[in-house]
């Protein structure tokens, strides 16, 4: 069995550093895939990160990872009283144990897709549409949305102004099309 981690989201998303475990060697093979693909991986950032975790040793890292769980849970829990303020009704979704996203089923939206690239960017609400997350490019209902770095009044507006476009984009998608 392998194990893939990263740093991205317990140390800085800019250091693009992770690590694999297993036997090794499977390790020592993916290690030369890498190698050969990536180039290796930047030295400064390897070298920081070991510097660090030498630093903190065990306790240390351990606490650190307690901090940013903490950390995540009170933004997803105050993202999760917003959505129950502005989209109730018109979204579903799953409250996630981990992470730093939110997905959501859009209701009455078939496509996701045009409404994120255009009222998403002229209501300034930044999501990703379900779309990119499928291996065939396939139209979804979904979006995803994240929470780590916004601030309570950055959620309210946005999940608000998300509210706004999904009623305006419900609407139009119930109109019937003109035939020329």
């Amino acid at each position: 069995m392998l194990r893939f981690d990263s740093f991205s989201k317990i140390l800085s998303s800019g250091l693009r550093l992770g690590m694999v475990s297993g036997p090794t060697g499977f390790v020592q093979r993916i290690d030369l895939v890498s190698q050969a693909t990536a180039l290796h991986t930047s030295g400064v950032s390897q070298a920081l990160v070991s510097k660090l975790l030498k630093h903190w040793g065990e306790k240390g890292w351990n606490e650190h990872i307690r901090q940013v769980c903490l950390f995540y849970a009170r933004r997803r829990d105050a993202f999760i009283a917003r959505i129950e303020k502005h989209l109730k009704g018109l979204v579903s979704y799953t409250v996630p144990e981990a992470g730093m996203f939110v997905y959501f089923k859009c209701h009455g939206i078939a496509n996701t897709k045009p409404m994120v690239e255009v009222r998403g960017k002229e209501a300034k609400v930044l999501l990703v549409p379900g779309q990119a997350f499928s291996p065939n490019d396939v139209p979804s209902d979904c979006v995803r949305a994240s929470f780590s770095t916004a601030s309570d009044e950055e959620m309210d507006q946005a999940l608000e102004r998300f509210a706004g476009m999904l009623r305006e984009e419900a609407k139009q998608q119930q109109q019937p099309k003109s035939k020329l």
